[in-house]
């Protein structure tokens, strides 16, 4: 690991770790979330009203992965989705908490005047959709600096605040029945496991991407994740069902400095 320095963004409290967590990584254990994560208070802020995205609720567009800001909805309310910036698009329901417990984040993608494009957690991996800003109760639009970028050939797994290197580590990544899927995520969920001497060390971190072949792990659907890990030895190697391990020390940092809603480049 190289550390170069400390980023600024505001950490979150964790949650304790759930029997089934992130569905493709390691076995685990553990009761239910122990607190639910609020944001701590921060200025709210609004990013341009430039047009971006096409309006396919799974349609890619150009999002803010190598930025040096992001912006990340945060709310206290479920909110409504809808498949293209329109109020009368089909739409669903979003839930405040996810089933861990995990308060709402939803990265944003792109812009139009009233309206903000978001990563949608869960399946299929890398859904957009539209969120109608004035119609969102409780909606907060957070400034995030921070993002990871995981490097699967190099099996490296590098943290950029501001555009700048924090830190950077080796990793294990899936194994060859069970890859790491590349694309563009974002962090969920921050949870802690009641063992730190277990399968995932003392931390883990839920992305919003699935499993391209697991879709039914230990009670959850293939959810990948960054976590520590009970085997050192691993680091370096392509052993996982498809979550990308890190030394327990740096779990521990990332747990630490991560906001939900960082964005996750894996290529």
């Amino acid at each position: 690991m190289t550390p170069t320095r400390r980023p600024r963004s505001t950490a979150l409290a964790p949650l304790a770790l759930t029997a089934g967590l992130l569905g493709s990584g390691c076995s685990s254990s553990g009761s239910g979330p122990e607190a639910i994560e609020r944001p701590a208070s921060s200025s709210v802020v609004a990013p341009s009203s430039t047009t971006g995205g096409s309006g396919d609720a799974t349609t890619s567009t150009t999002a803010p992965a190598t930025a040096d800001q992001a912006f990340v909805v945060r709310s206290t309310s479920d909110l409504v989705l809808h498949d293209q910036p329109d109020a009368g698009s089909p739409s669903r329901t979003v839930p405040a908490t996810n089933e861990f417990g995990s308060a709402l984040a939803l990265l944003v993608t792109a812009q139009q005047p009233g309206w903000v494009e978001v990563l949608v957690p869960g399946r299929p991996t890398g859904a957009r959709a539209w969120l109608e800003v004035e119609a969102a109760a409780d909606l907060e639009l957070r400034a995030v600096t921070t993002r990871i970028e995981v490097d699967l050939a190099a099996r490296t797994l590098t943290l950029f605040d501001d555009g700048e290197v924090v830190l950077t580590t080796p990793v294990a990544v899936g194994a060859a029945d069970s890859p790491t899927p590349t694309g563009f995520f974002s962090v969920t969920d921050k949870l802690q496991d009641p063992n730190p001497n277990g399968a995932y060390g003392p931390f883990a971190l839920g992305l919003s991407g699935r499993s391209e072949v697991i879709t039914d792990f230990a009670g959850g659907d293939g959810q990948i994740g960054i976590h520590g890990t009970n085997d050192p030895s691993s680091i370096g190697q392509d052993v996982s069902h498809g979550c990308i391990r890190v030394p327990n020390e740096v779990i521990s940092q990332l747990n630490e400095l991560l906001p939900l809603g960082t964005p996750v480049v894996v290529r």
